[in-house]
């Protein structure tokens, strides 16, 4: 839930330094009507609130790989996806972005998590790279 919440409301700060941005480019312009501007606010606002708690729920996902826990394929394979350690424990492995172009661009995101839990592998993190990483681990791994 801590992290549910942590999600959802990073992305409501980002959006609202990105409309902010908008309505002062457009302010600065003369393009930016006030009575027009308060009728669509609270709607806009209402989808903006409606994404931020959607978002965490559609862009990050959990996956779970049958095959032995080999921290030392998983950092190869992390490290081929140009992903470095951030932490790690004897169950838990925490990898980030190396690039900060990628951490920017993923909106400091790219946190990826690999969880020993009994015979399987849990990887959590977007929906953009965690396909990636199951793929090549089965590809090294042939069970």
């Amino acid at each position: 839930m801590k992290l549910y919440l942590s999600r959802a409301s990073k992305c409501f700060v980002k959006l609202a330094i990105l409309l902010a941005a908008v309505f002062a480019a457009m302010s600065l312009t003369g393009t930016l009507n006030l009575e027009g501007f308060m009728a669509k606010s609270a709607i806009l606002g209402a989808v903006i609130v409606a994404w931020c708690l959607v978002y965490p729920l559609a862009s990050f996902t959990t996956v779970s790989v049958r095959m032995p826990f080999d921290a030392e394929q998983l950092r190869n394979v992390m490290a081929s996806l140009d992903y470095r350690p951030e932490n790690g424990g004897e169950d838990v492995l925490t990898f980030r972005a190396r690039s900060i172009l990628k951490r920017v661009l993923w909106q400091f995101d790219d946190r990826v998590t690999v969880r020993r839990d009994g015979s399987f592998v849990d990887i959590e993190g977007l929906k953009r790279i965690v396909p990636r990483i199951e793929t090549r681990l089965k590809a090294g791994n042939h069970l």
